[in-house]
C-alpha cells in the first residue's frame, strides 16, 4: 500500500513534466521525418523506415528515464517534502522502489504512445508489419528498467544534471562493453586483462537488448537470447535498485 502511493504519485507527477511531454511530441516529430526521406530509401524505405521509427522510440525513452529519473529523488530533498514523506510510516528502501516503479509505468505509458504513433507511420505508408516488431520493444522496456534503476541510484547522491550525465555515460557504454570485451581478449598485457573482464562483468551490457536491426532485416533471433537477456535486465535492475536503496538509507534526513 505504502509503495502503491508512491508509485502513483510518481507517475502523476512525472505525467505532468513539461520534458516529458516536449520528448514525446519529438519522438513523433522523428517518425513523422520518415516521409522525407522515404524518396531517397532507393528501395529499402520499409526497412529505413521500421528503424528510424524504432530508434525514434529507443531514443525518447532512454531520455525520459534519463532526465526525469535523475531528478526524481533529488526534487523531492530540494523541496524537502522528502522531511514529510519520510515522517510517515515508510520505510526509505519502500520509497526508492516506490518511485522507481512510478517512473518504469511512466516509461511504459510514453512508450505505448510511441508505439502507436509508430504503427500509424507503417500504416499511413502502406508499409507492413508484424508481431516481430514488438521484439525489439520487448527488450526495449528492461533495457529502460536499467538504465531507470541506474538515474535513481545516481540521484540519491548527486545532482539531476550529474545524475543525467552519469547516466548517459553508462548507456553510452553500455552499447561497447563487447568491444570491451574483444580488447581484452586480443590484448597481450594480463592488466588489461584483467581490467577489461572486470569492467565487463561490472558494467550495464546493453548491446544485447538492441535487436531491431535483426528484427528489421529479418534475422532469425534464438528464443533462449530473448529469456536471458530479459533475465539479465531483471537481475541487474535488482542490483542497482539495491544500491540505491542502501545509499539513500545511510542520508541524514
Amino acid at each position: 500500500m505504502r509503495i502503491r502511493a508512491v508509485l502513483f504519485n510518481t507517475f502523476i507527477e512525472s505525467m505532468r513534466d513539461k520534458i516529458l511531454i516536449i520528448l514525446i511530441v519529438l519522438g513523433f516529430l522523428l517518425m513523422a521525418s520518415s516521409k522525407i526521406i522515404q524518396p531517397l530509401a532507393l528501395g529499402e524505405e520499409h526497412k529505413i523506415i521500421k528503424d528510424l521509427g524504432l530508434s525514434a522510440i529507443n531514443l525518447i525513452t532512454v531520455l525520459i528515464a534519463i532526465f526525469v529519473g535523475g531528478r526524481l529523488i533529488y526534487k523531492e530533498i530540494e523541496r524537502r517534502t522528502i522531511y514529510i514523506v519520510l515522517a510517515k510510516p515508510i520505510r526509505r528502501w519502500e520509497f526508492i522502489l516506490g518511485k522507481y516503479l512510478g517512473l518504469l509505468l511512466v516509461l511504459f505509458v510514453s512508450l505505448l504512445i510511441l508505439a502507436v504513433g509508430f504503427s500509424l507511420v507503417l500504416l499511413l505508408m502502406n508499409i507492413p508489419g508484424d508481431f516481430t516488431l514488438l521484439l525489439p520493444l520487448l527488450l526495449l522496456i528492461f533495457q529502460l528498467s536499467i538504465i531507470t534503476a541506474l538515474a535513481i541510484f545516481f540521484s540519491t547522491f548527486v545532482t539531476p544534471i550529474g545524475a543525467a550525465i552519469f547516466t548517459f555515460i553508462l548507456y553510452f557504454i553500455g552499447h561497447l562493453t563487447r568491444d570491451l570485451k574483444v580488447f581484452g581478449m586480443i590484448s597481450k598485457n594480463p592488466v588489461i586483462k584483467i581490467l577489461t573482464d572486470f569492467f565487463y562483468y561490472i558494467l550495464p551490457n546493453l548491446s544485447n537488448f538492441n535487436i531491431k536491426g535483426m528484427v528489421v532485416h529479418n534475422v532469425p533471433i534464438s528464443l533462449s537470447v530473448i529469456v536471458f537477456t530479459i533475465i539479465y535486465g531483471i537481475l541487474y535492475t535488482a542490483g542497482i535498485l539495491f544500491f540505491s536503496a542502501v545509499i539513500f538509507q545511510r542520508k541524514d534526513f
